[in-house]
């Protein structure tokens, strides 16, 4: 889409480091499915999340779900798998799923779809907590999320400051309740970012992470941000 940040903007811009997108990039490579929250509206949900799915290779299709039932149906019946794309799991606008919605969103990743989403919460078990609320999930549903990515906002909406407060991986659920481990972390004080943790459920090495995380981020400090330099990156 015209005018929509690369991750390679975000780490120029400080929104994230490029461990979090080196991180977030292998998920991709592996279709694995994540969700973005953030407490504070506006703190840029989708633009993060579009900039991650933008680390897909081409082919990838992504399912803007408009949650209704002829949608998912179709989606239900094509082989052709991909990411199903909820706007916002909620109900505070028409478009966002909610509900039976949301219960169709993960029957329908059963048929070989992975899930990308936001939605409002500040922990990965507030996370989970307004999942589960929508209907009867079950563990096997919920342990479907791989990967979490939480959003802070700062300063006024005028002025505001935008960073990926933390990124999870999530290796399992029990009773809704996920077994999530905080692999990054944004400093507020120095305004920095930390590596808290390896993932265990990437099929890349710790090494492959860190070249990838070098790679991305001399693009970004030399201002080389556009999506065709991010699609000769991921072609690479």
């Amino acid at each position: 889409m015209p005018g929509t940040l690369t991750v390679l903007d975000l780490i120029q811009n400080g929104t994230m480091s490029a461990e979090m997108a080196a991180t977030m990039w292998a998920a991709m490579d592996d279709r694995s499915s994540f969700i973005v929250a953030a407490g504070p509206r506006q703190a840029g949900k989708s633009t993060n999340t579009n900039a991650i799915l933008g680390m897909l290779l081409g082919d990838v299709p992504l399912h803007d779900l408009s949650g209704e039932a002829a949608q998912f149906a179709e989606l239900a019946a094509s082989p052709n798998g991909g990411y199903l794309v909820v706007a916002e799991f909620s109900n505070h606008m028409p478009k966002y799923l909610r509900g039976e919605q949301v219960m169709q969103v993960f029957q329908t990743a059963e048929k070989g779809y992975s899930i990308a989403g936001t939605l409002h919460a500040d922990t990965p078990e507030d996370l989970f907590y307004e999942l589960h609320s929508h209907g009867p999930l079950t563990d096997n549903d919920l342990s479907r999320i791989r990967f979490l990515v939480f959003l802070a906002m700062r300063g006024s909406m005028e002025e505001p400051l935008r960073r990926v407060a933390s990124v999870w991986e999530v290796d399992g659920v029990s009773d809704a309740k996920p077994w999530a481990r905080i692999l990054h972390r944004w400093n507020e004080a120095d305004d920095s970012f930390d590596v808290v943790d390896s993932p265990s459920l990437l099929s890349v090495t710790a090494a492959e992470l860190a070249d990838r995380a070098a790679k991305l981020r001399t693009l970004a400090v030399t201002g080389q941000t556009s999506a065709d330099a991010l699609a000769s990156l991921l072609a690479g």
